[in-house]
């Protein structure tokens, strides 16, 4: 690619994201916002030009240009970019650009896809694979919520939003769980399960679902191997004798196929959790990495920024920054909390807090 790559929304994760991917790769780029966040100033850390605010001369001399989902089709610099004959490109789009050649490994999910994506880059990555990543937010012990790689494998957090993860046809996908979600784009429950299901006929490999969830569990593969994981006896990836650890996350056993693979120990509380690394764990397997290297990468593992991210204590009060919004993750944040902190009995309260844009479609 010739020129400079222009991105509107850059402050978003999934478009800083692809930020970080193209300047590893060597491109130049620049991009606009119509805030300064703190994905942005990273942006501009590394010597990123980011204008604050949408103006037709932003897109002067861009060979490309490309837009999150959340920018309308009236925007300014589109129209600016059309006009003078420079090619536009949504996120979604763009995306299947970037991953060209590589082996696609894809989390899918109303809930959980986050920190399942990031556990797999971070088993990847300790065991030597080099993976390339892109996270919908801040990997804890990284810094960062994308890397270039050279191995083979692009691992990826595959956003439902505007039908986004349609276009990556992975070999490897996980399905964590499928909720309704985003009204806006998906009006009836059957519309948002039909495009998960049109995301598992794209699976070429193997696709990973969670059998304890009503809507992953009816998905079938078109072409793809099919692995399960959960709690139930007829899991093929199961875990036992699941109990709080001094790390303030979870011990457990974890099996396939009936055979006892080992404890694991993971220092992220909730049971959501605990299903997040049997997944991550059924997707590192068949990914090459042996269950013993996979263990050692979860004991470091720190989760991900604003997914139950301890910010400090004060006056007695800790407070914890989670970016649940749906109600089955409230709830399984409040359970967490009540893992994590036994002692706190019901003093637990909720506030709302701003919307950074850690959505993929951002």
């Amino acid at each position: 690619m010739t020129g400079e790559v222009h991105l509107v929304g850059i402050g978003g994760a999934g478009m800083s994201a692809i930020a970080k991917i193209l300047i590893s790769r060597g491109e130049r780029v620049r991009g606009s916002d119509r805030e300064r966040s703190a994905y942005a100033q990273a942006l501009e850390a590394m010597g990123v030009p980011v204008v604050i605010g949408h103006r037709a001369e932003n897109i002067t001399d861009a060979s490309l240009v490309v837009a999150s989902s959340a920018i309308p089709e009236n925007n300014v610099e589109l129209a600016a970019a059309r006009a003078a004959g420079i090619p536009v490109l949504r996120r979604k789009d763009f995306l299947s650009d970037i991953v060209q050649g590589k082996r696609v490994v894809a989390v899918a999910g109303t809930h959980g896809k986050t920190t399942t994506t990031a556990l797999i880059a971070c088993i990847l990555q300790a065991a030597g694979k080099a993976p390339s990543f892109i996270v919908g937010g801040q990997i804890r012990g990284l810094g960062t919520n994308a890397q270039w790689g050279e191995g083979q494998d692009f691992v990826i957090e595959a956003d439902e939003y505007d039908r986004t993860f349609l276009g990556l046809e992975p070999w490897l996908a996980v399905v964590t769980n499928v909720e309704h979600d985003h009204p806006d784009c998906y009006p009836t429950e059957a519309e948002f399960k039909q495009a998960f299901q049109a995301f598992a006929d794209q699976v070429q490999g193997l696709l990973v679902v969670c059998a304890e969830d009503p809507g992953a569990r009816t998905l079938v593969p078109g072409k793809a191997r099919l692995e399960t994981y959960g709690m139930e006896a007829e899991a093929l990836w199961r875990a036992d004798e699941i109990r709080p650890n001094s790390a303030g996350g979870s011990d457990f056993l974890i099996s396939r196929a009936g055979e006892t693979l080992g404890l694991a120990r993971s220092r992220l509380p909730g049971r959501h959790n605990v299903l997040n690394v049997l997944a991550a764990f059924a997707a590192s397997s068949a990914l090459g990495v042996e269950f013993a290297q996979a263990r050692e990468a979860l004991t470091s593992f720190q989760g991900v920024g604003r997914r139950f991210e301890i910010l400090g204590t004060a006056g007695g009060v800790t407070v914890i920054d989670d970016y649940a919004h749906h109600p089955t993750e409230i709830q399984a944040t409040l359970q967490a909390a009540r893992q994590r902190y036994p002692q706190a009995g019901g003093s637990m309260g909720l506030e709302d807090g701003p919307d950074p844009g850690l959505r993929g479609a951002r």
